[in-house]
């Protein structure tokens, strides 16, 4: 058995363990994007034998930039990317899962890690490398067949309401374009900030424009934005990102004055067709916001396959974690029974607290 724990330094070494084509979310370009971004150190644990692999993606994050926990300057919490959390590639066998646990958690004790948290890929990818107790169901996500034919697609994936605006937006001539230059993401910038600014989102979901146009300089092989165009107004747009088998719809936008002609459904139509064209499988829409919304509705026109997204919590030090949930309630004058879906509980910023909530590092 060999391991291996490698930075984004480590371009040749990451990109032989965990390439893009295998997971694009798990890329070193992805990496690479989300580090600079946000400052947390991106690292991949590798653990391989002459048969088989498992790597595992996964960013530190200091327990010290939080504001009530001024004891814990070497301490850290970890999260994955979208849709990673531990891989394993070719004959994973019971004494490589055994290893890579032990090689995990002696990191974690190490380099003290309190909390670990990871986006799970739908595809189970992780089967028998976590402890099943600390897997949690989180909601239902969409998914396109792209093996599907043309016909198939239109007369049993699409609902009537995603008919209905793909002819809306031919009939009102809405072209969709693939876009390239620097003054296209400077458009996908505009109407992605727009779109966020009228959801009222939080912060963490801004991004600056050299957040968007990194993706053409570090995956222009793994991304793809595509614009819908009327009359010369470009009026809505999408970032997809996509390895060897799948798309995923990222981030994306629309000007709410023009909804009227159907531009977002064109542009998925159209990120379909790519997918098909490029002998991807299928397209993962993700859900909505809450269970049912408009976001997960609007998703769901396209396509009746869901597949169970789940994520992964587990906490490696209890007291320590314990001390800083409560060290939390009293920075924000919470009951220490409130509940929240945020892990770990003391990144939680309350609601009711925007003032505070502007001071949380992390």
């Amino acid at each position: 058995m060999r391991e291996a724990l490698y930075t984004t330094d480590d371009q040749e070494a990451w990109e032989a363990a965990m390439p893009a084509h295998a997971s694009v979310f798990g890329s070193i370009g992805y990496a690479r994007i989300v580090q600079r971004h946000t400052g947390y150190p991106a690292q991949l644990m590798a653990v391989s034998s002459d048969e088989g692999r498992i790597v595992y993606p996964f960013l530190l994050r200091p327990v010290s930039s939080l504001p009530f926990a001024g004891g814990y300057r070497s301490w850290w919490d970890t999260f994955t990317p979208e849709y990673t959390g531990p891989i394993g590639f070719g004959a994973v066998t019971t004494a490589l899962r055994d290893t890579f646990r032990a090689c995990w958690d002696r990191l974690c004790a190490e380099e003290g890690i309190i909390a670990e948290f990871a986006h799970l890929h739908p595809s189970h990818r992780h089967a028998g490398l976590l402890r099943a107790d600390d897997v949690h169901f989180n909601r239902e996500i969409v998914v396109i067949d792209l093996t599907l034919s043309e016909e198939e697609l239109w007369r049993a994936s699409f609902n009537d309401h995603c008919r209905r605006n793909i002819r809306r937006a031919e009939r009102e001539h809405v072209r969709v374009f693939e876009g390239r230059t620097k003054a296209d993401i400077r458009e996908f910038h505009r109407i992605y900030t727009m779109t966020m600014e009228r959801h009222n989102a939080d912060a963490r979901y801004f991004f600056p424009f050299e957040y968007f146009w990194s993706f053409r300089e570090e995956m222009p092989d793994n991304s793809l934005f595509l614009f819908a165009l009327r009359q010369d107004q470009i009026i809505a747009a999408k970032l997809y990102l996509f390895d060897d088998k799948e798309m995923y719809d990222f981030l994306g936008g629309m000007d709410i004055d023009y909804r009227r002609y159907g531009a977002a459904h064109a542009i998925i139509y159209a990120a379909i067709q790519s997918g098909r064209r490029y002998g991807k499988r299928r397209i993962i829409l993700g859900g909505g916001y809450r269970p049912n919304d408009g976001v997960y509705q609007f998703k769901a026109s396209f396509s009746p396959l869901r597949l169970p997204f789940s994520t992964y919590r587990r906490i490696h030090h209890p007291a320590l974690y314990a001390d800083l949930c409560q060290a939390w309630t009293e920075y924000y004058g919470c009951s220490s029974r409130q509940e929240t879906e945020y892990f770990p509980v003391y990144r939680a910023v309350p609601l009711h607290d925007e003032g505070r909530a502007r001071e949380v590092g992390g």
